[in-house]
């Protein structure tokens, strides 16, 4: 849902600046699936532990042990090494390019073809309308 309202106001930018956004737009909806999988996910199986810590406790009538047991230790290691596996693709995501060309749009006016550059000042507008341009 919100992916796609991202979507709508870069195409809406771009169109408004004259510049492509789909390197921006594979981006989001990227870093929306990947987050949205990876976090329902953890949370239906942080789900499935509470409800067997649940039924744990009802048959002994405490939790010491499993917080003590070898495989919380894993549990958590897990949990962690996840998280950290998370954030290293949501920082590839963020690196990457996702087209040929989006350095090139991102690196100034001399990668867009059909665009002038704004002169800097009146003088340079004045040259530039007569054709003596000096740069």
């Amino acid at each position: 849902i919100f992916s796609h309202r991202f979507r709508t106001v870069l195409k809406t930018l771009g169109a408004i600046n004259q510049v492509s956004t789909e390197s921006q737009v594979k981006r989001i909806v990227w870093i929306t699936v990947t987050g949205n999988l990876f976090f329902f996910t953890r949370a239906f199986l942080e789900a499935i532990f509470a409800i067997l810590l649940i039924i744990y406790w009802h048959r002994t009538g405490t939790v010491a042990e499993a917080f003590s047991h070898e495989l919380w230790d894993s549990y958590i290691l897990l949990k962690h090494w996840s998280e950290v596996a998370i954030l290293c693709l949501m920082l590839y995501i963020l690196q990457s390019r996702f087209t040929a060309n989006a350095g090139a749009a991102g690196a100034g006016s001399g990668g867009r073809s059909g665009y002038d550059q704004v002169p800097n000042n009146e003088a340079d507008a004045e040259a530039k309308d007569t054709g003596n341009l000096n740069v």
